[in-house]
């Protein structure tokens, strides 16, 4: 319909185009239009050039590498894009939009995340404002953490904590300084006087505060629980620290472990010349089989009682849906002499792989399925979230042999005492069970690793702090609920969908660190008893400090500076009774509470708008901790951009040799003619066009000679227009009807036509949409159409 009305409108004007151009010398004599729309006044005794339209601008169509750089510095400078906030903040009348900025890592240089991330907010501020909205947008950045502490202390070993946390700050400053720099060179938009930095002393405090808070609300607690462990790094992990390597390899092994009391149900079926009777299990970390606490086996399930080989003194049990694969697996004929219920195998026994002294009970579990395995479960409690459950709900007490190094202690025994999990103590433990391994092999799945030294990482229990998350979770579903999710068509993965997957999916959060670069979580224990020592009182006279002595002052006071006589005197105890906690807080944590201290608590944020990695990242922490705190989401919608791939599409990492630095994106590498220098505007369309539809953003030479083309074809209609109006009167009333041809006046319908549609995109933050609209509407109806038709207007001289 709406191409059929713009037909019948264009043939309509192409009837009366003749006469418009034959009436076009009896305009108003007092119309001094010099413009596109209109000729000049008729002049005598002037030259044959006065008679022709010639466009003169200073606007330049092409700009070498060299003065590329100066124009966008000169752009900068004379448009004041600097003030342009401080302004808009005094002056716009408008309701509130609040963009919060999701703080980037204070580690090093800017990069082309940064790029597309900043850019990203800026365009969409810009248009809010244009809208007539009050624009809120405060940078922000993540000071804390491992990512900068390593990058501060590399080459640098046994150094004290108070000169890592010099020499990270250090290094976070540089970091913070370069980013700015670059950030306000692309144009952004933003309070940059008023940054928030999560090292900040006000800041700080507000944590310790809302901690305390959390901690009041028994939403906070301090257990012993396997958790996330980088031996790499020698601290906790959570979730969102991680990065899953697709192509680690395990070793996968087949064991058997004696039966020490067969289940009455099959004893009947057990030939007396039976000497052994072998429960077999399967497991990916052999490693983990010393501190092995249990056999789990699902009573749901069927199983079977089978001999190999028809092997005259020894039997086995299995799941009886796996006897078929155990057979392909083994390449040894399997057959079944029974089968029995997996109820039957409560109340049985076996002894210990590692320790023929020790007898081990099976235990039903709901976690164990046939989708693998042998059906039965080594279980480590120490080692893995399901087998704690299970160990918690049959009041296993927890042992763990694994040291912060990720090597086995004492405990383990001297065969294994100080050998690494991961490596040598893993081949160990294989061959002190060789005797009873049947079948091994090289399994590549998908592991964890710690996402800064991109080593392995093992589940290991230790004590920490912990957030409840299974008071908080259901509330924060249902405040999810009433969250916008941008884009709306990407799937699961860019969708609502993402961030609840995640969301319900995670069992709890580990909001504590064994580092130093941080903020100390301010809590002091009784050396017996092990009982935390944390009150109001307490944060009130640590916040006093933190004021006093700066944010060292955990490593640099002694105990009876840090803890009050109040504090002494309101738990019974003495500072002799007392040692200070050496943990610090989880960064998300830290950045996850930005929302209180930037937007002081009470107001919500319009928009979030960070990459596909904070589902997992800062939108559930900011959700979490609000939800906890006001029991409402931190925002009303949250947009999600994908990440920067190369030609081929692969991940841009330093390491392939293939990341793009976007100042050699606007100034140029050190080739100028392999590597050009195609300036911000370019940098900030290819954002626009490429960032916001899909998981993967491409970034090639190419891609961005063709961003170019599309600057370059917006620059020559540009031109073309300033060169026209340069003498355009100023009192002339351009929307007046008598200085308004047909021509215009259908243009004008297709302006007012295409500023709907290009709103209505920017509402639901389709910016791809407005770029490929707005090459089409400048080409085409502006361009090809009206500028064409109109050059000739003017009228002779």
């Amino acid at each position: 319909m709406a191409v059929c009305t713009k037909w019948c409108e264009f043939k309509f004007y192409t009837r009366l185009l003749k006469g418009t151009y034959q009436n076009s010398r009896t305009v108003s004599s007092s119309a001094r239009v010099t413009s596109c729309a209109h000729g000049e006044p008729e002049r005598k005794h002037k030259k044959y050039t006065n008679t022709v339209a010639l466009p003169r601008t200073d606007f330049p169509l092409r700009l070498d590498s060299r003065k590329r750089i100066d124009r966008d510095n000169y752009v900068h400078e004379k448009c004041e894009f600097s003030t342009l906030y401080d302004w808009q903040r005094k002056h716009v009348q408008g309701p509130e939009f609040i963009l919060h900025d999701g703080p980037p890592f204070a580690n090093g240089k800017p990069h082309i995340g940064h790029a597309i991330n900043k850019i990203l907010k800026d365009i969409i501020i810009r248009q809010k404002l244009l809208q007539g909205y009050q624009i809120h947008y405060v940078p922000g950045w993540d000071c804390h953490g491992l990512p900068i502490e390593l990058k501060a202390l590399v080459g640098e070993t046994n150094l004290s904590a108070v000169t890592i946390r010099k020499k990270a700050e250090q290094f976070a400053r540089e970091a913070i300084a370069d980013q700015k720099e670059a950030f306000r060179s692309w144009g952004v938009m933003a309070d940059w006087d008023k940054c928030y930095f999560t090292f900040d002393k006000q800041y700080v405090k507000n944590l310790l505060r809302q901690f305390h808070r959390l901690y009041e609300m028994d939403l906070v607690y301090r257990d012993v629980k396997p958790v996330f462990w980088s031996p790499s790094s020698r601290t906790a992990l959570a979730e969102a620290e991680l990065e899953y390597n697709p192509a680690h390899c395990s070793m996968a092994i087949t064991v058997r472990l004696l039966m020490q009391r067969v289940p009455d149900a099959i004893c009947s079926f057990i030939p007396p010349h039976i000497a052994s009777v072998f429960a077999l299990i399967w497991t990916t970390t052999p490693w983990t089989l010393p501190v092995n606490q249990a056999v789990c086996f699902n009573p749901d399930l069927s199983y079977s009682l089978v001999s190999i080989d028809g092997h005259s003194g020894e039997m086995y049990i299995v799941a009886s849906e796996l006897v078929e694969m155990l057979q392909q697996k083994l390449c040894r004929r399997v057959e079944i002499v029974t089968t029995f219920p997996g109820s039957s195998l409560g109340g049985a026994r076996y002894i210990h792989p590692c320790r023929s002294e020790q007898v081990q009970p099976f235990l039903p579990a709901a976690h164990v399925t046939t989708t693998k395995g042998t059906g039965l479960v080594h279980s480590a409690p120490a080692h893995g979230p399901e087998d704690y459950l299970v160990a918690l709900e049959h009041s296993i007490r927890i042992e763990c042999f694994v040291d912060e190094a990720g090597c086995y202690t004492e405990d383990a025994g001297p065969a294994l005492q100080g050998l690494s999990v991961l490596s040598e103590g893993n081949e160990a433990v294989m061959t002190l069970m060789s005797e009873n391994i049947l079948h091994s092999e090289q399994l590549v799945h998908s592991y964890p690793y710690d996402w800064r030294t991109k080593q392995p990482v093992i589940l290991r229990a230790c004590c920490q702090w912990f957030i409840d998350t299974n008071a908080i979770k259901q509330k924060a579903i249902e405040a999810l609920k009433t969250v916008k999710i941008f884009p709306e068509h990407g799937g699961s993965a860019k969708s609502g969908g993402g961030l609840l997957a995640q969301l319900e999916r995670r069992p709890y959060w580990c909001i504590s660190r064994q580092r130093v670069w941080g903020v100390p979580l301010p809590v002091f224990y009784h050396k017996t008893s092990g009982t935390p020592i944390l009150t109001e009182s307490l944060i009130n006279h640590l916040c006093y400090l933190l004021d006093e002595h700066g944010r060292d002052f955990w490593w640099t006071l002694p105990l009876d500076r840090l803890v009050p006589e109040e504090v002494l005197s309101e738990h019974a105890v003495s500072l002799d009774e007392l040692e200070k906690g050496q943990d610090i807080l989880d960064i998300w944590f830290d950045s996850g509470f930005s929302w209180s201290s930037v937007l002081n608590g009470q107001k919500v944020a319009d928009l979030y708008l960070e990459g596909l990695d904070q589902f997992n990242g800062w939108f559930q922490s900011s959700l979490m901790t609000s939800v906890a705190l006001r029991g409402q989401a931190p925002y009303r919608a949250v947009f999600v951009h994908g990440f920067a791939v190369d030609a081929e599409g692969r991940k841009m990492s330093k390491s392939q040799g293939n990341v793009v630095d976007p100042l050699d994106i606007t100034h140029g590498g050190q080739d100028k003619k392999s590597e050009p220098a195609y300036g911000i505007d370019t940098l900030r369309w290819w954002v626009a066009c490429h960032a916001t539809e899909h998981s993967n953003i491409p970034v090639s030479r190419n891609v961005l000679e063709a961003s170019a083309e599309a600057v370059h074809k917006i620059r020559i209609v540009l031109r073309f227009l300033l060169g026209t109006l340069h003498d355009l009167p100023s009192d002339v009333d351009v929307n007046s009807e008598e200085n308004l041809y047909i021509l215009d006046r259908y243009l004008l319908h297709l302006l007012l036509d295409f500023n709907q549609n290009v709103s209505q995109c920017y509402e639901n933050y389709q910016i791809k949409r407005v770029c490929t609209m707005l090459i089409n509407f400048i080409t085409n109806e502006v361009s090809a159409l009206y500028c064409h038709l109109t050059k000739d207007r003017c009228a002779p001289i």
